[in-house]
């Protein structure tokens, strides 16, 4: 007999408490300026990944995605601090070492599938929605 569907029975975080305290570790890591994607939690005989973690916050109602958010934003306030402080000679930067990791961080100069243009194409058709 297969499992219901929404059952937790592998479900790593089976309490509150341990939710909690799993999800500060990912905030904080991710206040700390760094990728979601080097995160891991490997404590307490629980392994989880970030795409676990993420599948987490979408659908655990006991884990608020505004903590997520709030924890990225500060994360990027250190990235632009280093940037800041680099521009303005307030300290030393190896600027293609900050700028590689700047464009793996937010993805400066990957181009969209929607934004891709077939070079043989002269005229584009309108999208329905447009005017």
């Amino acid at each position: 007999m297969p499992a219901p569907k929404k059952n937790n029975y592998n479900a790593a975080l089976k309490n509150k408490e341990i939710k909690e305290k799993v999800y500060k570790d990912y905030c904080d890591h991710l206040a700390k300026g760094k990728m979601a994607r080097s995160w891991c939690y490997n404590k307490d005989g629980i392994q989880l990944t970030y795409e676990s973690m993420e599948r987490y916050i979408r659908e655990d109602e006991d884990l608020d995605p505004a903590k997520k958010k709030l924890a990225v934003i500060e994360g990027l306030k250190i990235w632009e601090g280093h940037c800041e402080d680099g521009a303005l000679c307030h300290r030393e930067v190896n600027t293609a070492c900050l700028q590689m990791v700047m464009r793996n961080k937010f993805g400066w100069d990957k181009v969209e599938k929607e934004e891709q243009k077939d070079p043989n194409i002269i005229v584009e058709r309108k999208k329905p929605d447009e005017s």
